[in-house]
């Protein structure tokens, strides 16, 4: 199995910030900080994030880093998350080949951002 960098410096804080979609009545607005990429949603309901684009090809599934360690992980038939109303700092992104790395790593109580180098585990 491979973990992907989707993004080369992996830190999002060395890209340009992106902004989710968000359903009528409510508003995103992202920025790039030292920290990462910190979104902003305001409203009463779940904004979405797309995956980066274009798309990487071969890639089962997605999973955003927040500035807290805990994941956010793509839906898996299109790769979007939710962000949820408030304020969200990503601090990286990974793609996995395969959608079973997602669990396997679980299971051995290793991050989804285990090591993350474009090299086999």
């Amino acid at each position: 199995m491979r973990i992907r960098n989707l993004y080369n410096p992996p830190t999002l804080k060395d890209r340009e910030a992106v902004v989710p979609w968000t359903p009528a009545g409510m508003t995103a607005s992202s920025k790039t900080t030292d920290e990462g990429c910190e979104i902003t949603v305001t409203g009463e309901d779940t904004s979405w994030l797309y995956p980066p684009t274009p798309r990487p090809d071969g890639l089962a599934n997605v999973t955003w880093q927040k500035k807290d360690g805990s994941y956010l992980i793509g839906i898996r038939n299109n790769l979007t998350v939710p962000i949820p109303v408030g304020v969200t700092v990503l601090t990286r992104l990974c793609g996995y080949e395969d959608a079973s790395l997602m669990t396997m790593l679980n299971n051995l109580g290793l991050p989804l951002v285990f090591a993350a180098a474009d090299h086999p585990y």
